[in-house]
């Protein structure tokens, strides 16, 4: 499993030794897909806001990339930033799992109202933040998407790409939502 933490860097820069015990309990569990939370801790960054435009642009690069390449993103989502929640909805849009963390006095309100059961929304403590990461791991684990191909005629890929063109939606995402439909008909099935 392929995971990628990441957290604003203000949040990184107040708790180091939090955000340090969430990555390796994290980098224990599968394979990180970015080290910038760790690089964050190491070199004391305590907020990138005020670095030059050309770390901005390369920290979005990298950031798209990660979701892109991850299987799961974890996301610690305690303090309020537009960085954290476009990467939420890149990583939904993209189909992947995400677990957005929350410590209990930081409710996440916006993300909240985000109504997709590919995202879980998970309180912790530093008590118990491991034992919540394993579960919200588990819960999503079990949503990660296997890769299925099959051929269809040109007919259909041109109904296909009218679909995607016309709805905003790709292509696989038509198709899964109609076999998800097709899944909540059938009442035999059982998966």
């Amino acid at each position: 499993m392929k995971i990628y933490f990441v957290a604003s860097s203000r949040l990184v820069g107040a708790e180091p030794k939090l955000y340090n015990k969430i990555y390796s309990y994290l980098s224990a569990e599968g394979k990180m897909v970015s080290d910038k939370v760790m690089k964050w801790i190491k070199m004391g960054v305590k907020d990138i806001s005020g670095a030059p435009l050309k770390v901005k642009k390369e920290n979005y690069i990298q950031s798209v990339d990660s979701v892109k390449k991850a299987d799961i993103v974890v996301m610690e989502a305690s303090g309020h930033s537009m960085s954290m929640g476009y990467l939420i909805s890149k990583a939904l849009e993209m189909n992947k799992p995400v677990i957005a963390l929350h410590k209990k006095e930081y409710t996440p309100n916006f993300i909240k109202g985000i109504t997709d059961k590919k995202l879980t929304i998970s309180e912790y403590n530093e008590e118990n933040v491991e034992e919540v990461i394993e579960r919200a791991l588990k819960e999503a684990s079990s949503m990660i998407d296997v890769r299925f191909n099959f051929f269809v005629n040109p007919k259909i890929l041109s109904y296909l790409d009218w679909v995607s063109q016309k709805k905003m939606l790709p292509r696989s995402v038509f198709l899964r939502n109609l076999i998800e439909h097709e899944m909540k008909k059938d009442k035999e099935f059982k998966g």
